[in-house]
């Protein structure tokens, strides 16, 4: 099913027109750790070999002094960028919406009927943040469901990340406002 939704989906914008893709807004967060991953790896070893310096990783309590972000961005430049601390959940989502959104679009020469792009992480499909994007931001993309690889911010991400060889949380902050 969702295979099917994905090639619906596709199909119904392959086809727009750059008008279209001048007026879209995509948005998306992420978190960045300095060092390691909050994550499970997966090492491929032979047997009896679990000890070699090889197949071990480093690893820092704590989650290794991660930094999330929200970002958005257009095919005429980056818009605003917002440090998050802690958690984020709908609240502050739709917070962050309200004060970065709009003034964003200002900055890429968007008129203010852009279309929004996001993907469907929970907190971007929450009651309230629906509500607020209905009075707010009527044209929201709707994408279908497990599809992170149809939003281009992934490449944005791995690219800024696997350029730079970062140790500290100023160094990284620094980095993903360049």
């Amino acid at each position: 099913m969702t295979r099917k939704l994905h090639l619906d989906f596709e199909k119904s914008v392959v086809y727009n027109d750059i008008s279209f893709w001048e007026s879209v807004i995509f948005v998306d967060e992420s978190k960045f750790n300095i060092f390691g991953s909050d994550g499970r790896k997966t090492v491929w070893r032979k047997p009896n070999e679990e000890l070699n310096p090889k197949n071990l990783w480093p690893t820092v309590k704590h989650g290794g002094r991660g930094i999330m972000v929200w970002e958005c961005f257009a095919a005429s430049g980056m818009g605003n960028l917002v440090f998050i601390e802690n958690y984020m959940g709908q609240y502050k989502y739709i917070n962050i919406l309200k004060e970065n959104l709009k003034i964003s679009a200002q900055k890429l020469r968007i008129p203010n009927t852009f279309n929004l792009y996001q993907d469907n992480d929970s907190k971007h499909t929450g009651l309230n943040v629906r509500l607020w994007l209905l009075y707010n931001c009527p044209k929201v993309v709707k994408t279908p469901p497990y599809s992170p690889d149809l939003n281009p911010f992934e490449n944005v991400w791995h690219e800024i990340t696997r350029k730079h060889d970062i140790s500290s949380k100023e160094q990284l902050k620094a980095v993903l406002t360049e």
